[in-house]
């Protein structure tokens, strides 16, 4: 019987290239397919589905002895995604020797330090980096860590080698990607995974005004949110998947819309 075909894997993040925990999931999924990396050459949270279009962007390899390819980026997650789907995928790089093309099969976004549950991953560039594998009609999974140290990171990246090892990310239909959310735990205290729908609760925004500047500060309303959603269930303890899809039509309104259209409303 003829072994399946290893996966091959495409690895981006928020957090910059040299970002330890993506480093750290990169490594551990090397034995279980080809992977490669295209990750922003800096820090890009918080800049959610922004490309480029009005300059180019800058490709280089990047050292790497670790049984895997890195790839710098000086753009967005997304533009990573972008590149590595739109153009790698197909043509390699004709600038590097040695890296042909073909097409992935998974792609994963993280393991990114802060959670983007709830509205938060409307904001996100982890969870960008995900949404625009999804667009290119491969299954994409965005993995964060709320709060700012990486206890949980083990299961996070055991969560992905099993998603890999067993091919689960064949269950992600097209159109749609996973956000997945680690809580502020240990190892003792992780109560487990639960699916989950997205938290709508917005933030407590403020802002404090300092030597002429304005700085934005506020948190969520944790306790606030529906019992089954990733904000309430992340803040019990529970790592949180929730489904999100490519597809933002409202049926309802567009339904209201027609009705007002059939009746000359305007």
């Amino acid at each position: 019987m003829q072994e399946a075909q290893k996966p091959r894997i495409l690895i981006t993040n928020d957090d910059g290239v040299n970002s330890a925990n993506m480093h750290a999931l990169a490594g551990a999924l090397s034995p279980y397919g080809e992977v490669f990396v295209f990750a922003p050459k800096s820090e890009q949270s918080g800049v959610s589905h922004a490309f480029t279009v009005r300059r180019g962007l800058q490709v280089e390899e990047a050292p790497s002895e670790a049984g895997y390819k890195v790839f710098s980026m000086d753009g967005t997650p997304a533009d990573c995604t972008k590149f590595a789907l739109g153009h790698f995928a197909s043509y390699g790089l004709e600038v590097t020797a040695g890296h042909g093309p073909g097409a992935f099969d998974v792609c994963f976004s993280g393991v990114n330090v802060g959670e983007n549950s709830g509205v938060s991953s409307l904001y996100s560039g982890t969870v960008a980096g995900a949404r625009e594998a999804a667009l290119w009609g491969v299954p994409g999974i965005a993995l964060s860590l709320r709060g700012m140290n990486a206890s949980l990171l083990p299961v996070a990246i055991d969560f992905a080698v099993k998603i890999v090892e067993k091919r689960l990310f064949e269950n992600i239909p097209a159109g749609v990607f996973w956000n997945v959310n680690f809580p502020k735990a240990t190892a003792e205290t992780f109560k487990g995974f639960k699916a989950t729908r997205m938290a709508l609760g917005m933030f407590t925004d403020h802002y404090s005004h300092d030597g002429g500047l304005w700085q934005l500060d506020g948190d969520k309303l944790w306790d606030e949110q529906p019992v089954d959603s990733d904000d309430y269930l992340l803040n019990q303890g529970y790592a949180t998947v929730t489904p999100h899809r490519i597809d933002q039509t409202d049926e309802k309104s567009l339904k209201k819309i027609n009705e007002m259209i059939a009746g000359g409303e305007w």
